[in-house]
């Protein structure tokens, strides 16, 4: 397996320049199709013009936004008649995953210059029903999403109008989202602490920077959310139920979200104050550490139907947080899920307590061994599987001199 990444990311690291011809090009408005203006001394008969219509209606059946994202052919019939000039720089191949609010499809980028020609993979997002409430959100996410500027988030490429929806072009992860890459390149479960705390550095520098720039929480941290790229970098996505809080003092917490992932205050839609926004977002980690390491969910909640809101909550107050008897996780990462998942929410972790903790500090000892190797022209991703021997004695040293509880 490493043998065939190395000469993936041999390629793709001679293509950091098309990276920065691509963002140049791509945020190129899309001109709207222009209508031809009538000639007032050639009007055609009100009987012809009516009968131009019907025809055109029966020959022509209306393709439904949401619906034409389920399929491709679809959609690239709806793209021809909406925008057509989308399909001159975007050739849609397959889909990514589809979702209640859109769709994600790998597309190739026509890329176009004076000089040459190239083509780069990316993601299209299609964010369906913009009407309404999920008008809003788009626009939210659009805005949200184009304002980060940091690794630790796809870059977005541009925006499209298709009708009265919409398209985020973005930067398209190799090894796609977190479930994806457990599933299909580890193929291990459960993860080592090793790759964990790799996981968990990459959110955390977007936690924080997400709380302490832009004062937004992002409301919905799961597996589906987490990205990895073509180097194995971490990168949080989906701002669609996000919230900014923004010169507020209080906030009342919107009922959105992934119910496993939900804190207690959530489900229970309580108003907190603004400085405990982080902690938040820190619940939702500490439900995905988790279930990394145990392959599970806290509080007994895997079976219980995830749209169950009373039924989810009423085990997260009534449960015990548990671990299962036979894990050989450290003391020092068992401690930090407990202080993620705490149920009170002034006793919970926020985002400058984790950053703190003695496990994520363990993140600069493998993000100084992944320079090595890339530096040496070796592959990180095999030694992440197990744990690094560097890594597990910095763990060991901690357990000798922390008091836990």
């Amino acid at each position: 397996m490493s043998i065939v990444i190395n000469k993936q990311l041999k390629i793709l690291r001679n293509d950091t320049q098309d990276n920065i011809l691509e963002k140049n090009i791509i945020n190129e408005p899309i001109a709207k199709p222009q209508k031809p203006k009538e000639d007032p001394n050639n009007k055609q008969h009100e009987s012809q013009k009516k009968s131009i219509e019907t025809n055109s209606k029966f020959y022509s059946k209306p393709i439904i936004f949401k619906e034409a994202i389920k399929n491709i052919d679809d959609l690239t019939e709806l793209l021809k008649r909406e925008n057509p000039q989308f399909l001159e720089k975007f050739e849609l191949q397959d889909y990514i995953k589809n979702g209640s609010a859109g769709s994600v499809i790998r597309a190739n980028y026509k890329i176009k210059s004076s000089k040459n020609s190239s083509n780069k993979i990316v993601a299209l997002k299609f964010l369906n029903n913009a009407k309404g409430k999920r008008k809003s959100q788009d626009h939210s996410e659009i805005m949200i999403h184009g304002s980060l500027k940091h690794k630790n988030f796809p870059a977005i490429y541009g925006y499209y109008k298709i009708g009265e929806n919409s398209c985020i072009a973005m930067e398209m992860a190799h090894y796609g989202d977190l479930d994806n890459f457990k599933r299909k390149i580890i193929k291990r479960s459960p993860l080592s602490e090793t790759l964990i705390c790799f996981i968990l550095g990459g959110l955390v520098e977007a936690v924080y920077y997400i709380h302490t720039h832009n004062k937004i929480i992002h409301m919905d941290i799961k597996q589906q959310n987490v990205l990895v790229d073509d180097y194995l970098n971490i990168k949080l996505t989906d701002f669609s139920v996000s919230v900014c809080y923004k010169n507020m003092k209080k906030i009342d917490l919107p009922h959105v979200g992934t119910c496993y992932y939900m804190a207690p205050e959530v489900l229970r839609k309580e108003t907190i104050n603004a400085s405990e926004a982080s902690k938040i977002d820190i619940y939702s980690i500490g439900v995905l550490l988790y279930l990394l390491a145990f392959g599970d969910y806290p509080y007994e909640l895997a079976n219980v139907d995830n749209k169950n809101y009373d039924q989810i909550l009423d085990n997260v107050e009534k449960k015990e947080l548990i671990f299962p008897k036979d894990n050989d996780c450290s003391k020092v990462f068992l401690n930090l899920i407990k202080n993620c998942l705490n149920k009170d929410l002034k006793s919970r972790y926020n985002i400058f307590q984790m950053m703190k903790d003695p496990f994520y500090q363990g993140y600069k000892i493998i993000l100084d061994e992944k320079e090595k190797l890339y530096n040496a022209g070796k592959l990180i991703i095999d030694l992440m599987v197990d744990n690094m021997a560097n890594f597990n004695q910095y763990i060991k040293e901690k357990e000798k001199n922390m008091n836990f509880y």
